[in-house]
């Protein structure tokens, strides 16, 4: 079985082939217009809706007069932004997995054709399947998300807690959608319970890419490809076993 890295690597020469790379164009245009359009107007409102929520002794003391109510506020801008952000790369993500769920049986109809010809394809549900798994795990993400609100504002401690549903919520949502091109349902989940772990390694460094700003609006498909080469590698590893 191929390592994480030995993926990543057949992965991005699959990104970078002149057929994903047309794919991906409709996706990374449209998503760039949208955030383009929202920062450029409404930036300045959401940066101020932000603020809002720190403590109102804060506010007060930064619009003083003197050097360490101006070092302040600047650090209150500086935190603002950076919160609006990683809520940008984390809704874009949403935003994108969405939109994957459109091109992902083109995805692995290429790979398969491309390197795993003889690899007889299974499937189970179908696109409306698919819609409703993404928004139970976006229910799951947006509740995570809701109750966690206050940890938001704890220097790192609010980076890593908001990370942590998303991840969750971009593996299941993206391996459910592969899985369900690839695998019977009774064979998906058996692959789940006995490759938890390299599942996982795949996932996270899969995810990174999510975290790179301006590269995520062009990762989705390369994360879609990571993880349906690693499902397609296990199935060909299965298929070889029983020979």
């Amino acid at each position: 079985m191929e390592t994480p890295l030995q993926n990543i690597r057949k992965s991005w020469k699959d990104f970078l082939s002149w057929k994903m790379l047309f794919l991906n164009l409709g996706p990374v245009f449209f998503g760039m217009l949208f955030w383009g359009v929202l920062l450029f107007y409404f930036g300045g409102n959401m940066v101020r809706i932000l603020e809002g929520f720190l403590p109102t002794s804060w506010d007060h003391y930064a619009h003083t007069n003197g050097f360490l109510p101006a070092l302040l506020l600047l650090a209150i801008k500086i935190f603002a932004y950076a919160l609006l952000l990683l809520s940008v790369l984390l809704l874009s993500l949403v935003g994108n997995v969405f939109i994957s769920l459109f091109y992902t049986p083109l995805v692995v109809c290429y790979l398969h054709k491309h390197d795993y010809a003889n690899l007889p394809l299974e499937n189970f549900g179908d696109f409306t399947g698919c819609i409703q798994h993404f928004l139970k795990q976006l229910a799951y993400l947006c509740m995570f998300l809701v109750v966690c609100i206050p940890l938001y504002f704890i220097p790192f401690v609010g980076v890593f807690v908001s990370l942590i549903p998303h991840y969750f919520f971009f593996k299941n949502t993206l391996s459910f959608d592969i899985g369900s091109s690839i695998y019977n349902q009774e064979t998906y989940q058996e692959v789940l319970r006995a490759y938890k772990v390299p599942h996982h390694k795949v996932a996270i460094m899969a995810y990174l890419f999510s975290l790179i700003p301006i590269f995520n609006f062009f990762a989705t498909l390369l994360q879609t490809i990571i993880l349906a080469r690693f499902f397609l590698d296990i199935k060909a590893n299965k298929a070889n076993a029983r020979v």
